[in-house]
């Protein structure tokens, strides 16, 4: 059952709430961060909102110069794109863009099945010997430096659109614009490669003084925005605004048409439309079709050719559904067959046949049914097995994967999806390692629900939907507002559905009032008897249409009348003479007692580091935190009802001895380990802060004998190395002082009294 969050009370700034005018409005407008008039009208009023200039985007201008030279000297310019959604859009917008100011243009999108993500070798070949002068590239391109060194040699400038992670080293492109070459709150830094692509549009159609013809572009920008799973900051969040309303009088014939096949009216077409009955097309055609199809379906003016398109789009989709389907009920017959699979912290599944388009999406299914992540793998002729991998929160699948390495043929991807390939042979031996290196967090992965607010069934209308949408839209950055209504109880039920798998079900609460809920997918889940606490969204009733309300069941869990939790018990064994001995009766007596220590022997009962702390009714703090902070966050991650203080001597907090052990880690990463490192996993081993490790690993750096590559926020790769700097003794002061301050702590944390520590752990 998901663990329900509810909102902690905020101070409401009384000019929020006369800006609002409403004071459930103002509360979720404060809950988002948005505490000022001023923020908050930026955030609900896209013409409140000052956009950053295109101009911000490195090398962008140089770009602007060279399109701007081939389209008057009438070069050839090839428009080169991904498969997936947000690689279709932005590839349109661009050759949509170059078409308006007269330029003579092409495009390539490469074969997901064939050719993978990227430019490959023999596919720009073909296009260079077409005569191309000017390679332009969108959603891809920035880690291409074989293909972009081929090009230049061809006398073929390369102008690169990307909004992927940076290489160490950038190609040797005529331009590299990726927003995350900016700094890392700048308001263009989240645009997904649409974006980037309607930057440079815009630059490009304003150096021709048509500036703003380029609005007619931002319909394609809110598709790849929205199917991109974008994050909802800064200019992603205006331009998903304003090309929501440019979608509610769609001109381009391609779209139309897709929307007349789904049933949907443009009049109130919203983010959800995209995201569940769009988007999921649009990729359906690059997972197994040709999704250069999809860049014409977006660019055509021939209606006809747009109905054909959109007809070959829709049976694409039923297909994608039909496979997804299928493979998932082969994949969950595996389980069922095999049901030791599922002692893992990780699902690793493999069938002969299963389709590499949809795995991905097999993945998902699976990771949300069973709390944790999954690999599917198709096996190959070739003797490969090829697939997706996709997480939970707070599992990084990627880093995960990477530790692998030895194991695979190639991977990739980022904190919640990935790609890889690995010999058939090595799928036992991926699958145990994969399930190591996820050991600590799939244990702590506890499902959530957020709430946003607790309203009566009374209140459920067309006001309170008013309210709610004017945060829209909503999706990542911007998640939508997850109500709650407390103590009701069913009074209807009914299924309906082509196949009778959704769930109709009226409530009630107290007071005698009643409102239907829609569970989707509910037909077969049972029912909560007696009364129960009720996770809801609300969204207009597309059927009814007119002001009509539709409430969405998202959770339920047994209703309890209101209780004040007990303090929590505080006990002090610090002064014990054997503390070991009255730790082994604890836990004979209690084995579910949590025991954290971190470089402290316990004498043969089992620990925790602070990774694998969960919660508990008794904490053990066996050792002497390295800060406060370290036991506040122990405090609030276990949520105990019983805190035992020891405070046993743990970790050394000299430099030499810290460095000593601390070398022999990396040491020991570097042989065995291709030296992938976590902050996190070394700073609970050694008992100390992150901050202090990484300091250290700063130091060596600076002393000459490391090489250190940060892959990510924990993650780094480090290898030997020489060459002295002179920031070698400001950074040893630093990790001194570090060290000293640990010390200085754990010395307070053996010698304070109970009731300054119970006081200080319970700030949570």
């Amino acid at each position: 059952m998901p663990h329900w969050i509810f909102p902690t009370p905020q101070k409401i700034p009384p000019d929020l709430l006369d800006f609002a005018g409403d004071s459930l409005l103002a509360r979720l407008l404060v809950q988002r961060g948005l505490s000022t008039p001023a923020q908050a009208r930026a955030f609900l009023d896209p013409a409140a909102y000052t956009p950053a200039p295109p101009e911000d985007l490195p090398d962008l201008p140089a770009a602007v110069i060279r399109l701007r030279q081939a389209i008057e000297r009438q070069e050839l310019v090839c428009v080169w794109g991904d498969f997936d959604a947000d690689g279709q859009t932005a590839a349109s917008l661009l050759v949509s863009a170059l078409r308006s100011l007269g330029a003579v243009v092409c495009f390539y999108i490469p074969n997901r099945l064939t050719e993978s993500h990227g430019i490959k070798i023999p596919a720009l070949q073909a296009q260079l010997d077409r005569g191309i002068r000017v390679l332009l590239t969108c959603d891809t391109g920035i880690a291409e430096h074989q293909a972009v060194d081929l090009a230049r040699s061809r006398g073929v400038d390369v102008i690169i659109t990307d909004h992927h992670d940076l290489p160490e080293r950038l190609p040797d492109a005529l331009a590299a614009i990726n927003p995350k070459r900016l700094a890392p709150h700048h308001p263009l830094r989240e645009l997904p490669g649409v974006g980037v692509a309607y930057q440079l549009a815009l630059a490009l159609y304003r150096a021709f003084d048509r500036g703003p013809e380029a609005g007619h572009l931002l319909d394609l920008v809110a598709l790849g925005i929205v199917a991109d799973v974008a994050r909802q900051v800064g200019d992603t969040r205006y331009l998903l605004q304003k090309g929501l309303e440019c979608l509610q009088e769609p001109s381009r014939p391609g779209l139309q048409a897709v929307l007349d096949n789904i049933g949907i009216k443009t009049a109130r077409l919203t983010e959800e439309h995209i995201g569940f009955w769009l988007a999921p097309r649009l990729n359906a055609l690059g997972r197994l079709g040709d999704a250069n199809q999809g860049v014409e379906l977006l660019t055509t003016g021939d209606p006809a050719r747009a109905r054909v398109l959109a007809a070959r789009l829709e049976a694409l989709n039923d297909r994608r559904k039909m496979l997804v389907d299928q493979t998932t009920a082969e994949a969950l017959a595996q389980l069922e067959n095999h049901p030791a699979l599922t002692d893992y912290n990780a699902l690793v599944l493999a069938g002969e046949g299963w389709h590499p388009g949809v795995l991905g999406l097999v993945a998902s299914r699976l990771a949300e049914r069973f709390a944790r992540p999954a690999v599917v793998l198709t096996l190959r002729p070739n003797g490969l097995a090829q697939g997706s991998a996709r997480s939970v929160p707070g599992c990084d699948i990627h880093r995960a994967i990477r530790r692998q390495a030895h194991l695979l043929t190639s991977f990739g991807g980022h904190p919640q999806a990935a790609g890889l390939s690995l010999p058939a042979e090595h799928i036992i031996a991926f699958r145990q390692g994969l399930s190591a290196a996820l050991a600590g967090c799939v244990a702590d992965f506890e499902p959530e629900i957020r709430i946003d607010a607790v309203v009566p069934l009374a209140q459920i209308g067309p006001d309170l939907l008013s309210t709610i949408r004017r945060l829209a839209p909503f999706g990542n950055g911007n998640p939508a507002v997850q109500l709650a209504c407390r103590g009701v109880a069913v009074v209807e039920e009914a299924v309906f559905g082509r196949t009778g798998q959704h769930k109709r079900v009226v409530v009630q609460d107290e007071a005698g009032t009643r409102q239907t809920f829609i569970w989707w997918g509910g037909a077969l889940e049972p029912t909560p008897d007696g009364k129960f606490d009720l996770a809801f969204t609300l969204g207009p009733d597309e059927y009814r249409g007119g002001g009509a309300v539709q409430a969405v069941w998202l959770a339920a869990r047994p209703w309890k009348p209101a209780v004040i939790a007990p303090p929590v018990a505080w006990l002090d064994w610090r002064e014990l003479a054997r503390p070991e001995a009255e730790l082994a009766r604890l836990v004979a007596q209690q084995p579910e007692t949590l025991v954290w220590a971190e470089a402290a022997s316990t004498a043969g009962v089992q620990t925790v580091s602070r990774l694998h702390l969960r919660p508990a009714d008794t904490l053990v703090v066996w050792s002497a935190p390295p800060g406060q902070d370290v036991l506040e966050w122990a405090v609030a991650r276990t949520r105990p009802r019983q805190v035992i203080v020891v405070g046993q001597p743990s970790a050394p907090d000299s430099a030499g001895q810290f460095m000593r052990q601390l070398m022999g880690r990396l040491k020991y990463a570097v042989r065995h380990r291709n030296g992938m490192v976590a902050v996190s996993e070394l700073a609970a081993a050694l008992g100390h802060r992150a901050t202090t490790v990484d300091l250290a690993l700063d130091w060596l750096v600076a002393q000459g004998k490391l090489h250190l590559t940060r892959e990510d926020e924990d993650l780094r790769q480090v290898r030997p190395a020489d060459g002295p700097s002179a920031e070698a003794g400001e950074l040893e002061a630093m990790l001194k002082s570090a060290l000293a301050e640990t010390a200085a702590y754990r010395r307070f944390f053996r010698q304070a009294g109970l009731a300054v520590l119970r006081q200080s752990g319970s700030n949570r």
